[in-house]
């Protein structure tokens, strides 16, 4: 009878398994960032035992709410016997042609030459001096804002193809992107100044780039220069130039009287014959945004390098997350141009939205299959975003955790107070620039100043003039707006003013920064500094009746300054504060007083505490707040 009994358990408990298998999915659809929670639920497994086939398969954190990955969430479904399903969202992408092996047969194209070097060494004198122009004249701060490309006819009929690298620190993201996109550096070292920082920053990025250098040693017109300690300079970073052994040609110019640079250009174009430059101007268009920005009455326009193909008006072409069919094409002169072949730079007119620069540049065969494109790239950037979204949720979250178990046992209104002294200051701010790469390198540069106390936080970014719609973000996050080399009309500063949304204007970056640093310093608590005003030493310890019993009086005498009654005082016993607070009793031969100065006598009572002891120091002090900097 009890053998029936247990068989029939036995079957009762195997049927029910069979049953719960049976009501279980057999394809389980998973995605990035699902949390274990809602796999659970989907693979119809109670949470307890997932968690502890989790923990067996080697997961550290199997919190309810932690998000796997679609590739860790498929592992665990299939050690259930079930099919994953990862929703498909590849589309459709182009990509660039493989470089064919042999260049040879190809046509010779210009040399593609970057200008580098530090803030202030000459180089935007140098290629005006090479363009016969005066771009560098209207320079805000004497620094070049942003990127810029163009082409130079030699009087030999050759022609080279110049890129512009802005020299402030804070443009190193755009300087190594141009380092890329180059045949030849020209490495800009003033012959007064030598080597700099951003000298040192350009030839790292012509070095990882394997690209050839040129250095040019500019200012040789000034008096009391030592071109020989540049030189030397040059060696110490490992330069090595032809007259020193090595492979690097060195050319002695100035930018202002026109010296050397007959030699400069006869060198780059030696150099360029040399290497063997050729292009392919068939096939697809392939090329890199040189720059990009919103200009009032053109819409949205890009300086792009074409590097291969030939672009012409109508074609297609895809940037980043943007395209565009281009409407008209100009050079750096704003001449129409029909065509435009490798190495060659051209303002393009025609894109639906800004692009990036440094974006790759390629050829559709149609508007249709551009659109595809744009829509995969933001799905990839979607997902990729979730990616990143999930590891800081799981971060944060593992720190949480942390913090509280951290503070179990310590007293409720300690870890409430640890809370609020840890809890950061953030100024919200909204970016809004002339270019996308002046944007980007501000994002940067703000992104690298000190976020200890307090922190700048970019709600929002973008290129053009501040809008309507920046003002209601302005208004929704509290933000202040920091427009860089853009403007806005009167209507949107009434606005921002009636809505008490600050708007500041800046045309040289370090201006922006250094305001922005003054703002996040404003935010800071002030430092306290305790400043002594007046000090006594205990020479005698009274003991005195009060109403209440007996209390003890110090016998002192003001050794320095000047003592109040209002202010606060602390003991000091060999170098070490006992007691802090204010005074209950000062006293001078019986008769209350309320300050006494250097070398008066006097008694004095402190509140709650009377264990002083003859040859303490009495110190006064106040405390003074003084504004703090941002370190």
């Amino acid at each position: 009878m009890k053998k029936e009994r247990e068989r029939a358990e036995r079957e009762e408990k195997a049927r029910k398994k069979l049953e719960k298998e049976r009501r279980r999915p057999k394809y389980v659809e998973v995605f990035e960032g699902i949390q274990l929670m809602t796999l659970s639920t989907r693979m119809n497994i109670p949470l307890d035992r997932l968690q502890r086939k989790m923990s067996d398969l080697g997961f550290e954190d199997v919190d309810p709410t932690y998000r796997l990955s679609a590739e860790d969430a498929s592992s665990v479904v299939l050690e259930y016997n079930m099919e994953p399903i990862v929703p498909n969202i590849a589309g459709q992408d182009i990509e660039a042609r493989p470089e064919p092996e042999d260049w040879s047969a190809f046509p010779t194209r210009p040399p593609m030459v970057t200008i580098m070097g530090h803030v202030d060494h000459g180089k935007t004198t140098l290629l005006d001096s090479l363009r016969k122009t005066s771009v560098a004249a209207g320079e805000a701060g004497g620094i070049t804002q942003h990127i810029g490309a163009f082409s130079v006819l030699l009087p030999s009929g050759q022609r080279i193809t110049f890129m512009d690298t802005p020299g402030h620190a804070a443009f190193s993201a755009m300087r190594a992107r141009g380092a890329k996109t180059t045949d030849i550096v020209v490495l800009v070292v003033a012959a007064d100044d030598g080597i700099m920082p951003q000298t040192v920053e350009a030839i790292k990025h012509a070095k990882a780039a394997e690209v050839p250098i040129v250095v040019a040693i500019n200012k040789c017109d000034k008096q009391n220069i030592d071109i020989r300690a540049v030189k030397e300079g040059l060696l110490r970073h490992e330069i090595f130039l032809e007259e020193h052994g090595g492979e690097i040609p060195a050319v002695e110019v100035s930018a202002l009287t026109g010296k050397g640079l007959d030699e400069l250009e006869e060198t780059i174009v030696t150099m360029a014959e040399v290497m063997d430059l050729r292009g392919d101007p068939e096939g697809p268009v392939e090329g890199v945004v040189v720059e990009a920005k919103l200009v009032r009455g053109r819409g949205h326009v890009a300086t792009m390098l074409v590097k291969r193909g030939t672009l012409r008006p109508g074609s297609v072409i895809v940037a980043g997350k943007v395209w565009c069919k281009v409407r008209v094409m100009h050079d750096e002169n704003l001449n129409v141009l029909k065509e435009a072949g490798p190495a060659q730079p051209v303002e393009v007119l025609g894109w639906k939205e800004i692009p990036e620069a440094g974006d790759e540049v390629l050829e559709a065969e149609s508007e249709e299959l551009a659109k595809e494109v744009i829509k995969t790239r933001a799905e990839r950037a979607k997902r990729e975003e979730v990616n990143t979204a999930r590891e800081v949720l799981n971060e944060k979250r593992a720190q949480t955790r942390q913090a509280h178990e951290d503070a179990k046992g310590t007293k409720g209104e300690e870890v409430k107070a640890e809370a609020k002294e840890s809890r950061e200051k953030v100024l919200n701010i909204i970016l809004k620039g002339d270019v996308q790469g002046s944007v980007e390198a501000l994002i940067d540069s703000i992104g690298a100043l000190p976020a200890h106390e307090v922190r700048a936080h970019i709600v929002d970014h973008g290129v053009g003039v501040v809008t309507a719609s920046d003002l209601k973000m302005a208004e929704a996050t509290k933000a202040k707006i920091l427009a860089f080399n853009v403007k806005h009309d009167k209507r949107i500063q009434s606005e921002a003013e009636k809505s008490g949304i600050e708007i500041k204007q800046y045309d040289i970056i370090y201006r922006l920064l250094e305001d922005l640093r003054d703002m996040l310093a404003d935010m800071l608590p002030p430092e306290k500094i305790v400043q002594v005003t007046g000090e006594a030493e205990v020479l005698q310890v009274f003991s005195i009746n009060v109403k209440k019993g007996s209390d003890n009086v110090a016998g002192c005498k003001i050794r320095n300054g000047k003592i109040l009654k209002t202010q606060r005082v602390r003991i000091m016993r060999n170098g070490e504060e006992i007691y802090n607070g204010t005074l209950k009793a000062f006293k001078h031969h019986k008769k209350d007083i309320t300050e006494a100065a250097t070398g008066l006598e006097c008694g004095l009572g402190f509140e709650g505490f009377k264990e002083f002891e003859q040859g303490d120091v009495i110190q006064a002090y106040t405390i003074i707040e003084k504004k703090r900097k941002l370190q």
